[in-house]
């Protein structure tokens, strides 16, 4: 995807019928002109492939406007048996809900302890009142995708794209542990990721057109339906 793109380096490596082929896609796109000898001398000058992720200061994250808080995102994939005692898929089967995994610093309180991750953990010390939201197990929220990635890339999806104007229920069903995750999943309320956000959610089943965009949130109540499936179906309490 476009966030795990690095810098276009030299073209004189690619065999002339392949470098014929790329400067013609890249005309397409208005990116080279016909005949270019050296397409990525053309590419080293476009605005959309200028960040790199080696030494890159990133942008500071936008702020979360109506909503509570502030979290970058990512994707993984549906999973029957999750850290929360739940099959992600079936639990929102039929429902508008989109379930995540949230960073351990969101749920690094568990049976066993502060911090003994990973089974059914809930919101710990610090999430209170604080810049880390207490996200824990068969928790909800609301939230809006914001059209900025956190490397600062190029973004492909248009502006009037229905991910940046929709908002989205979410359902805490798993954990992102720091150990499997460091650049983007906190250990405790006092740290940040990378990028400076105190928030992660990886997300189960996203939204089409999703990229790594940073995610506005509130916690909000479960619906009705939705509290009832997570009781039947997990022994983790939120």
């Amino acid at each position: 995807g476009v966030d795990a793109r690095s810098d276009v380096g030299s073209a004189m490596a690619v065999p002339s019928q392949a470098l014929s082929l790329l400067v013609l896609g890249l005309a397409r796109l208005g990116l080279a002109s016909p005949g270019d000898k050296d397409p990525a001398k053309s590419l080293r000058g476009d605005a959309r492939w200028a960040t790199s992720m080696v030494g890159a200061a990133y942008d500071p994250p936008p702020a979360p406007g109506n909503y509570s808080f502030m979290a970058t995102s990512t994707r993984y994939g549906l999973n029957q048996f999750t850290s929360c005692d739940m099959d992600s898929g079936k639990l929102v089967q039929g429902t508008d809900y989109l379930p995540v995994a949230s960073a351990q610093a969101m749920q690094n309180m568990f049976p066993g302890g502060e911090g003994a991750c990973c089974r059914c953990g809930v919101a710990g010390p610090g999430t209170d009142g604080s810049q880390t939201a207490g996200m824990g197990c068969g928790t909800c929220a609301k939230g809006r995708f914001i059209r900025q990635l956190p490397r600062g890339y190029y973004i492909w999806t248009p502006e009037e794209s229905e991910i940046f104007h929709k908002e989205y229920d979410i359902v805490v069903v798993d954990i992102c542990p720091h150990m499997d995750n460091p650049v983007w999943c906190p250990t405790t309320p006092a740290e940040t990721n990378e990028f400076g956000v105190h928030n992660h959610f990886d997300f189960a089943l996203p939204p089409p057109n999703f990229d790594n965009f940073y995610f506005a949130f509130t916690p909000a109540p479960c619906s009705e339906k939705m509290q009832k499936r997570i009781e039947m179906m997990s022994t983790c309490h939120p």
